[in-house]
């Protein structure tokens, strides 16, 4: 398409710093620039889309898609479009779990959540949009064989569907309130969280012609860190501020939610997420990849406030 280069080529820049924000910056102008590229939409659908995709964020799961697309010596601008696919399911899920019937919270990073600024009707709606939007921005901006795109829309597709997020979100609903075994609560963050973070990492696998060895292997690294980001989740929900956070924190308690501290406890959770780290790490130490973003990427949970 003659518009493509547009929304999705970024000037190729060089890491700074531990975590590599300028990949977030990349994410949030692409973003930006695909919402302006719309022109047949409702008004208040393209104001909930705006508002609800620049809410900010480290932008943890595009951000790996490029790393891991980087580490295999590819350009990182071939898959924007996959990794802004990743964001957009990404923030449906945000959208959807916010709702009152859902996780009922009024604050996400910082800014009151879409239901609250345009409604639970247009909330839904704006959810079911952007995980639509997903696979046709994947369809008409990803620069691929068939056989490729096939593969990133299947790897989003289970990643999101019945057996990866909305499973392991069903899950966490259903069981509020009642306790769960160690290895139920092991599934549902993998699906609830990990299964997106995975996808992340193994479309950029893909993209970036991985052989079935290294596409092992990151997975492997995927899943430990996918599992990493929601225990350290549990555990800001404890230990953070509504401020820091930028959500409502110690909803989980209240709640009674099934979570690594109220099942572990605090400090057993503390070590199990830092030794999932340490897996992710030696995971990609060992491999013969360009290592330095996926490692930042991978310390930088040890050091969430958010």
């Amino acid at each position: 398409m003659k518009h493509e280069k547009k929304i999705f080529h970024i000037k190729k820049l060089n890491s700074h710093g531990k975590y590599p924000e300028f990949l977030s910056g990349i994410i949030d102008e692409s973003l930006s620039k695909l919402v302006s590229s719309y022109s047949n939409m409702p008004q208040i659908l393209k104001e909930a889309i705006s508002y609800s995709i620049q809410n900010g964020g480290k932008r943890f799961r595009p951000v790996l898609c490029l790393a891991t697309v980087d580490s295999l010596g590819k350009d990182y601008n071939d898959s924007i479009p996959t990794a802004c696919a990743i964001e957009l399911i990404h923030t449906y899920s945000l959208i959807h779990d916010d709702l009152p019937s859902i996780d009922n919270d009024d604050y996400r990073r910082g800014k009151l959540t879409c239901h609250k600024v345009f409604g639970e009707d247009i909330a839904i709606l704006t959810g079911d949009a952007l995980f639509a939007e997903a696979f046709n921005v994947i369809l008409k901006y990803q620069k691929a064989k068939p056989d490729v795109k096939i593969k990133l829309l299947e790897e989003i597709g289970f990643a999101s569907g019945a057996e990866g997020m909305v499973a392991g979100q069903v899950v966490d609903v259903f069981y509020t309130g009642k306790k769960i075994s160690k290895r139920m609560l092991d599934s549902m963050h993998q699906k609830k969280t990990g299964k997106l973070i995975t996808a992340s990492v193994r479309c950029g696998a893909i993209i970036g012609e991985a052989s079935n060895d290294i596409l092992g292997k990151l997975t492997e690294y995927a899943t430990n860190i996918g599992l990493a980001f929601q225990i350290t989740d549990d555990i800001l929900d404890i230990e953070s501020t509504t401020e820091t956070a930028g959500k409502t924190t110690g909803k989980d308690v209240m709640q009674k939610k099934n979570t690594f501290p109220s099942i572990y406890g605090l400090s057993r959770s503390k070590k199990i997420a830092a030794e999932k780290i340490g897996e992710a790490i030696e995971i990609i130490e060992n491999m013969d990849i360009k290592k330095e973003w996926l490692i930042n990427i991978t310390r930088f949970l040890l050091q969430r406030e958010k």
